[in-house]
């Protein structure tokens, strides 16, 4: 009994001794202790001071903490507005620039290089723009048209031909396809449409010739033992009897020269004003319907495509100028589709590798094949008719 009032009378020392410590939780271990071995009214009121002084220091920790959470709450929200107004800023940054770069004009305002650049200036330009532009990088509004264009600047201007054909004549549109007036202010340029098929061959325009053309019933066939041809309407007969006559007073190798293109002349000039105008139903389609279910493929390139053929053949007979047309228009609307389609994948192969630091594949910045296909088409037709021509 007396060993435990001992042992007690320690316990309550050493808390006395943590108490002036500020040790409270020490100090309550042992006046528990001390309480248990040898209870005292010493020990018991200690202990109760001990443990008022431990709740209102858990209280003011408490309070502390809820001060500290709400602070940190009003710093993160702050800091969310500011994000939120540096993220609408940045937009609104990335817009405009967007929208200065599609007012350019000149491609090498488009790549920021000067006329004098050389090709490496040029590509450098190119890989920061397409970088900086590429529509899965940049969330402005118009980065994919700024992408496209940049695009189409690199592939004239790192083009020596076409970048001389393009300080020669000037700005151009971004668009693969030239208009009217481009046409016509260049009429050798690579591009054609089957529309400027007359003009752009002969240096003509259909346009400007006397006399009102209907549909030419004019044939061309393949040699064979019934070859024969229809003739012209009243309106080509007329035509032609005006242009010999004008013809005669050229020397006789161009008379000759002139004489032997004028019905391909008229009809070509009788199959565009014929064909090329308002249409209610298409003449064929790439892909098999219900009412274009026959199909037939272009005799030049071997393009598939599908007819009507309760029609087809009454407009369009085989070896005919009619057909030659369609087939041209056939093989150059294909051909411009995958031009374009070719040009859009090459260029998402390039940014993949300027993405990962990588030099671009030559051949991604060459023209595709099918774009070369394009533009040699009006040759090829050229050389076929003329083919055919000779061997009527």
């Amino acid at each position: 009994m007396f060993a435990n009032q001992d042992e007690a009378a320690k316990c309550i020392s050493i808390a006395k001794a943590a108490l002036d410590k500020d040790d409270l939780t020490k100090a309550i271990k042992f006046l528990e202790k001390a309480q248990s071995m040898f209870p005292t009214d010493e020990a018991k009121r200690l202990l109760a001071t001990c443990k008022l002084k431990s709740q209102s220091a858990n209280r003011g920790s408490t309070s502390s903490s809820s001060t500290s959470r709400s602070a940190t709450r009003d710093a993160s929200t702050s800091s969310s507005a500011a994000d939120g107004a540096r993220n609408t800023a940045k937009a609104a940054a990335l817009n405009r620039e967007c929208q200065q770069l599609l007012g350019y004009k000149s491609y090498y305002d488009v790549l920021g290089v000067s006329r004098s650049a050389s090709v490496d200036d040029i590509k450098r330009a190119y890989k920061k723009l397409a970088l900086k532009y590429h529509p899965d990088k940049n969330p402005a509004k118009r980065a994919g048209e700024a992408f496209n264009k940049i695009s189409d600047a690199f592939q004239c201007l790192s083009d020596p031909e076409r970048r001389r054909q393009y300080d020669l004549y000037g700005n151009e549109t971004t668009s693969s396809r030239p208009t009217p007036s481009a046409q016509s202010s260049h009429q050798q340029g690579p591009f054609m449409t089957p529309e400027s098929l007359f003009e752009t061959f002969f240096g003509m325009s259909m346009h400007n010739q006397g006399g009102h053309y209907h549909r030419n019933d004019y044939y061309y066939h393949h040699p064979g033992p019934s070859r024969s041809s229809q003739g012209h309407t009243s309106s080509s007969r007329s035509s032609h009897t005006s242009s010999g006559h004008s013809a005669s007073q050229s020397p006789p190798q161009q008379n000759i020269s002139f004489a032997y293109l004028l019905p391909l002349l008229l009809m070509l000039s009788f199959m565009l004003l014929s064909g090329f105008f308002q249409r209610e139903t298409p003449v064929y389609q790439f892909s098999r319907t219900s009412r274009h279910n026959r199909m037939l493929s272009t005799r030049l390139n071997g393009v598939v495509y599908y007819v009507d053929d309760s029609t087809f053949e009454q407009h369009y007979p085989d070896n005919s100028s009619a057909r030659i047309q369609i087939e041209y228009e056939i093989d150059y609307s294909y051909f411009d589709s995958k031009c374009q389609r070719d040009k859009t994948e090459n260029n998402r192969k390039a940014y993949e590798y300027i993405s990962r630091m990588k030099s671009v594949p030559k051949e991604l910045h060459e023209m595709p094949s099918s774009c070369r296909s394009r533009n040699e088409l009006r040759d090829n037709y050229l050389s076929y008719i003329n083919r055919i021509n000779s061997q009527d």
